[in-house]
């Protein structure tokens, strides 16, 4: 049932346009290309470059953490806790690097909480 719901999923397309009914769907076409990358470059704008760095940054070593951490240890608890701790613990060094030399704010912070809790929980990297 997982696996028919997967490739239901898989091929079934769908405009993804949200709420916003003034926009026709004529297919997969460069239009819509073209449309799909303008809403994502209003995503960028309305979160930030720098946020999306932040968490990405901290999204990559934490799962590379967690993997290593899992691949030694074993006990996945440990490599998520690992994982997490790791990339908000450089990403709290970078924010203190920014203080003196940057722009340093809150909102980094969390944004380095919330790649790290997701490379730590969804990515598994074997080594």
């Amino acid at each position: 049932m997982k696996l028919l719901l997967l490739f239901i999923f898989l091929f079934y397309s769908t405009p993804c346009v949200g709420q916003d009914n003034d926009v026709p769907y004529y297919g997969a076409n460069s239009e819509n290309l073209r449309f799909g990358l303008s809403q994502m470059d209003k995503f960028v704008e309305s979160i930030g470059q720098d946020k999306l760095l932040h968490a990405g940054g901290c999204y990559v070593i934490s799962s590379t953490t967690a993997s290593l951490v899992y691949n030694i240890t074993e006990n996945r608890k440990k490599a998520f806790v690992y994982g997490v701790l790791s990339s908000v613990v450089v990403g709290g060094i970078k924010e203190l690097y920014d203080i003196n030399h940057g722009d340093s704010n809150w909102a980094d912070m969390g944004a380095n909480v919330i790649g790290g809790t997701l490379g730590a929980l969804v990515v598994t990297v074997r080594f």
